[in-house]
């Protein structure tokens, strides 16, 4: 602990005779070691406030404080240097640029935005129905996500974070996905679906998808209309298909 209020008022501060006597000694130093305690919290405090000196369990909540996040698969030290070029990142949001970025926090290094401007020049004819707000994002190898080998009444459980929408992704890492594309995307567009390139056989095309893939649909949150909340199927699963 910090010796000093203690080190200043009771060593190194001149005083008067009437305030060297033991009894005010001691006295003095139940009030020194009250302030040493506030002086070392504030010490602390102004430790773990900066991104250089911070110890690893300030980290998320730095990051929080700067209205971002952490990410499972990410090292302390990936997200250190993260944080101390946040304003450059917070630059790139609304661009493809910060969601590559996000992804490669995420886990995925290498992701593929596909927008129906995109599919226009590769000769495709209605893809998203020409709404040109909509993409979809494609997670090349080397990715994270085992190949979905899950069979139907294979002994799991509902909910057990082992399968969702056909895919060996689970929920928490779903989550994770939409909140990158809430947090990053731009403005008036939407991502119905991402896919999962299993074996670098996925290729898309005039003729639709095509490979060894995973997929798992994606809405905006104001397409969960009540009372049920379930959004209604529109390009979720295919670009050629409503």
């Amino acid at each position: 602990m910090s010796n000093l209020i203690s080190n200043y008022l009771l060593r190194d501060l001149p005083r008067p005779r009437y305030l060297s006597g033991r009894k005010i000694t001691r006295y003095l130093r139940t009030f020194c070691e009250i302030l040493d305690t506030v002086s070392q919290d504030a010490e602390d405090a102004r430790r773990e406030l900066s991104l250089v000196d911070c110890g690893t369990e300030a980290l998320a909540p730095n990051a929080r404080s700067r209205n971002d996040r952490t990410f499972a698969r990410e090292t302390f030290a990936a997200l250190r240097l993260y944080l101390l070029r946040i304003l450059s990142e917070k630059r790139k949001a609304g661009t493809t640029d910060a969601i590559q970025a996000q992804f490669a926090r995420f886990g995925c290094p290498v992701v593929e935005i596909v927008a129906e401007l995109d599919l226009r020049d590769a000769g495709v004819v209605g893809g998203f129905g020409g709404l040109i707000g909509f993409w979809f994002l494609v997670i090349r190898q080397p990715h994270p996500f085992p190949v979905f080998t899950t069979e139907w009444d294979g002994g799991g459980e509902y909910a057990d974070e082992i399968s969702y929408w056909g895919s060996a992704v689970g929920q928490t890492e779903i989550a994770d996905m939409a909140d990158i594309f809430r947090r990053w995307k731009p403005a008036g567009t939407s991502c119905r679906f991402v896919i999962i390139d299993e074996d670098g056989s996925f290729s898309w095309g005039p003729g639709g998808l095509a490979g060894n893939y995973q997929l798992i649909p994606f809405n905006e949150g104001w397409e969960y209309v009540p009372p049920y909340g379930a959004p209604v199927h529109f390009y979720n699963s295919d670009f050629l298909i409503p």
